[in-house]
């Protein structure tokens, strides 16, 4: 629920189920929390690396998983944020489909902001 907050969600879905016949049996059929939903998103050309890769443009990029975030020291594909808060500003890009959920996040009270990055830094 905090990542709906700010829409955050939409691309970062909290899970996904996996397959009942998955070979390992603990990760069969569960609701994976990962937060991606796996998909390619056109992030503006602010995040464009000049780079095609199959049917992805230099600006499309496949939604990173955020589970694992607790262990990270720089964000992004490329690790120019240093700060989760950084991370989700830069998302807000020019062109980015994200820009609508960067919007809720600058208009979130202090206190569901800082709830929001606790979180997110703690996956």
């Amino acid at each position: 629920k905090v990542l709906d907050q700010a829409r955050c969600g939409a691309c970062h879905t909290p899970s996904l189920h996996t397959d009942p016949a998955y070979p390992v049996e603990l990760l069969a059929d569960i609701a994976a929390p990962i937060y991606t939903d796996m998909l390619l998103h056109d992030m503006g050309p602010g995040f464009s690396d000049g780079l095609s890769d199959q049917s992805a443009t230099p600006s499309e990029w496949r939604t990173a998983p955020l589970l694992g975030m607790r262990f990270m020291r720089t964000y992004l594909h490329d690790g120019r944020a240093a700060t989760v808060e950084e991370a989700i500003e830069l998302h807000g890009g020019e062109g980015s489909e994200a820009s609508g959920s960067v919007k809720q996040f600058q208009a979130l009270d202090d206190k569901r902001r800082a709830q929001l990055l606790a979180f997110v830094a703690g996956l």
